[in-house]
């Protein structure tokens, strides 16, 4: 190998020892940027717990119940408990102001987990029982007897009471 040669390599080698420490840099930075995330939990209680909870007519579980969840807006809700009064609702889960546009991106880049906890607590309403329906009773004063006159009935074409026998006289 020439002279020419030999110094040519050499520089290539040393310009590539060069360059790889930035870019080496750079990767891990990336790397770094792409570990951090946002997590939103929800979380929902009752009073009693151990109700039966519906989130968008989707059964998740029993109250307390507590998921992550991905979008913020509109959900539908519902609490089911044997002896209680079935409790809906359609609550509005907010985003914070750093998680609006654009700084959804900036948290959503940075190198460690930001966390947005909801809660939602609802208390049941205990059932209300029924009357007990029994048929009623008739007391002799109530019961119908043939002693008492038929009502007067109206007459279709006047529109009055049909004559009686002191009315004709």
């Amino acid at each position: 190998m020439s002279r020419v040669q030999q110094t040519t390599l050499e520089t290539r080698q040393a310009g590539y020892q060069h360059h790889s420490l930035p870019a080496l840099l750079l990767t891990a930075y990336c790397l770094l940027l792409v570990t951090g995330c946002v997590r939103r939990t929800l979380t929902i209680r009752s009073m009693p717990a151990g109700a039966e909870l519906l989130v968008n007519d989707k059964r998740l579980g029993t109250t307390p119940y507590s998921y992550d969840f991905t979008w913020y807006g509109w959900y539908r809700l519902t609490l089911t408990k044997p002896g209680y009064e079935r409790f809906d609702d359609r609550p509005l889960i907010e985003a914070p102001f750093y998680l609006w546009i654009p700084l959804d991106l900036i948290m959503e880049l940075l190198p460690f987990t930001v966390s947005d906890a909801k809660t939602l607590s609802y208390t049941l309403t205990p059932k209300t029982p029924l009357p007990e329906l029994s048929p009623p009773i008739l007391t002799p004063s109530q019961s119908p007897s043939s002693e008492q006159p038929p009502a007067a009935a109206t007459t279709p074409e006047t529109g009055s009471s049909p004559p009686t026998k002191t009315q004709a006289e």
